[in-house]
């Protein structure tokens, strides 16, 4: 799903995030924002994917996310994960009168040129710039004055490093096709939040994203770890718990509202997912009256 929240004000455009997610826990659902990310494992280790790649992460490893590139994370051999994640607007780093961003920073914000991923403590490089990024968040809760030229100094180092050590490339034509059908993923996955409270065929999606509908629920899979009907549930769901937890609807309401016309197979798959009855659940997260 296309993440909304803003990350830090227009004036300092930067989201410092710590999670830590224990064992059996979800690590990171499907997203994608905007902005570009930095986002390094502290503890434990999980299976990030990032557009088409996977990679196995544990502590001392990191990545870079590109600027709309559809990502999340799964559990790896049962174990949590604890991360950091500084999610960063490009463009604030953009000067169109220098040199600098000419040959590095703009090819970089236009998806012209990637940067090595993953990367972490296995190279001098790479030490540098989860020093710079530890740095980063370290300062979340900084009363600094110059926090902000702080920040901005860093992203310029850590950014400086993958362009001195060479650890970035010209994206191919191959790349250009991937992002292509990324997009297509991105389509259908809007369409969904759009109208996920009414029935949602899987050849609507497909004609979304311009595919048979085989090969959609082929690639939709890949990419979400999950059918297109169960992704379409597993949204309805935390629609439903979003509700229990802030309206006064009944469960019922609540169901019929996302998307659920029946009220029994509703109650079947919510507590399958929160380990609890819908009425439990509003018990628990203060909802109702």
């Amino acid at each position: 799903m296309r993440e909304t929240r803003s990350h830090g004000t227009p004036g300092f455009p930067v989201g410092i995030y710590e999670m830590r997610q224990e064992a059996g826990q979800p690590i990171l659902e499907n997203h994608w924002h905007e902005e570009a990310e930095f986002l390094f494992v502290e503890d434990g280790q999980a299976t990030f994917r990032i557009g088409y790649d996977e990679y196995e992460l544990a502590a001392g490893d990191a990545v870079f996310i590109d600027g709309g590139e559809l990502h999340g994370a799964f559990p790896l051999n049962g174990s949590g994960c604890s991360y950091r994640a500084v999610v960063f607007d490009l463009n604030w780093l953009i000067d169109p009168k220098d040199g600098i961003s000419s040959r590095f920073l703009q090819p970089l914000s236009r998806g012209r040129i990637a940067l090595a991923t993953p990367f972490g403590s296995a190279s001098e490089w790479g030490r540098r710039v989860l020093e710079s990024l530890r740095a980063i968040t370290d300062m979340e809760v900084s009363e600094d004055p110059a926090k902000e030229m702080r920040v901005k100094g860093l992203l310029y180092l850590l950014l400086a490093e993958f362009w001195t050590s060479g650890e970035w490339k010209a994206r191919s034509r191959a790349d250009s096709q991937d992002a292509k059908t990324i997009e297509r993923m991105k389509g259908a996955m809007a369409h969904i939040e759009l109208h996920f409270n009414r029935r949602l065929p899987v050849g609507e999606l497909a004609e979304i994203a311009g595919m048979s509908e085989g090969h959609f629920s082929r690639v939709f899979k890949e990419f979400m770890r999950k059918t297109p009907v169960e992704y379409i549930n597993h949204y309805r769901l935390r629609h439903a718990a979003l509700r229990l937890g802030e309206s006064d609807l009944t469960v019922g309401e609540v169901a019929l509202e996302s998307g659920f016309d029946n009220f029994s197979y509703f109650s079947k798959m919510f507590k399958a997912l929160y380990h609890c009855s819908p009425s439990d659940y509003r018990r628990r997260h203060g909802g109702g009256t």
